[in-house]
């Protein structure tokens, strides 16, 4: 049972998103957040996160049931039945959605659910089977964990909250691209339009170089817009931009997918990285 939760929530994925509200909780109150509120505000973001990736997976069952990498997911493999998938994806947004209302507020949860809603109807119904630049749009599901990370200790959303939902929106295209090229075949064969499929590798590698350009300058400016950023965090942002800007280009010149499911995991590294040292300089 465990395993089949596992595969149906991603759960590697929902870390991630766990990560990038923790900026948010951390430069939303002037002390420390509390443990409770710590734990309900990530625990209800997962439980969010986890409904949606159990809803897409419910709309998706027919195309994973072709893919290579996706076949064996629970529902394609007849271990659980669609309409239980849907059943379950909806009652557990439901239940996340109240405990983040009724332990913090109505904010953090709309949030919450708007990160669902983006996710599951503008990325995985609409954008993805239809354009090439699906995950650009659709990837602002992705970018709200600092959001809910704000709205939960503060109750409003200010400008450093929308900087750190930008970052993540310049960071998502390079990200997934990456993947898309190790996985062009097999997102080939399912005819999901995906960059790399559509308009071929060299593009998309030129798209991964100009949007780690353009993350990295969001990731910089960030020491400019929140004044308790520091020497800490400064120093650490040019020598992740000077990195990640190295593995792009060095990506862009080999044109090696092997090298593309490397900048991949790189990129999850670097966006940790980068969570990891806001923090840390916002309290120091």
């Amino acid at each position: 049972m465990f395993r089949i939760w596992n595969q149906l929530t991603k759960p590697r994925v929902t870390v991630l998103v766990l990560v990038t509200v923790l900026p948010g909780m951390y430069l939303g109150t002037d002390g420390y957040p509390s443990i409770l509120s710590i734990l309900i505000t990530l625990f209800g973001t997962y439980l969010m996160s986890s409904a949606s990736f159990i809803l897409n997976q419910y709309i998706e069952r027919e195309k994973d049931a072709v893919m290579y990498r996706t076949k064996q997911r629970p529902i394609p493999a007849g271990v659980i039945a669609p309409n239980a998938a849907l059943v379950l994806g909806i009652i557990i947004a439901i239940l996340a959605f109240l405990i983040l209302w009724n332990f913090l507020n109505l904010l953090t949860a709309l949030c919450a659910l708007s990160a669902l809603l983006l996710y599951v109807f503008l990325y995985t119904i609409w954008l993805k089977p239809r354009t090439e630049q699906n995950i650009v749009i659709g990837g602002l599901s992705g970018c709200i964990g600092p959001l809910i990370g704000y709205a939960a200790m503060a109750n409003v959303l200010p400008v450093q909250a929308w900087v750190l939902f930008l970052m993540i929106f310049l960071w998502t295209p390079a990200h997934f691209w990456a993947l898309a090229i190790f996985l062009k075949e097999d997102y080939e064969f399912a005819g999901i339009p995906m960059m790399p499929v559509v308009s071929g590798v060299e593009k998309t590698l030129k798209q991964i170089v100009f949007y780690s350009i353009a993350y990295s300058i969001s990731v910089l400016s960030f020491y400019y817009i929140d004044e308790r950023m520091d020497f800490l965090f400064l120093i650490s942002a040019i020598i992740l931009t000077i990195l990640i800007l190295f593995f792009a280009v060095r990506l862009f010149l080999s044109k090696d997918p092997i090298m593309a499911k490397s900048f991949f995991f790189f990129s999850i590294l670097h966006l940790f990285l980068v969570s990891f040292v806001i923090v840390l300089d916002s309290k120091i």
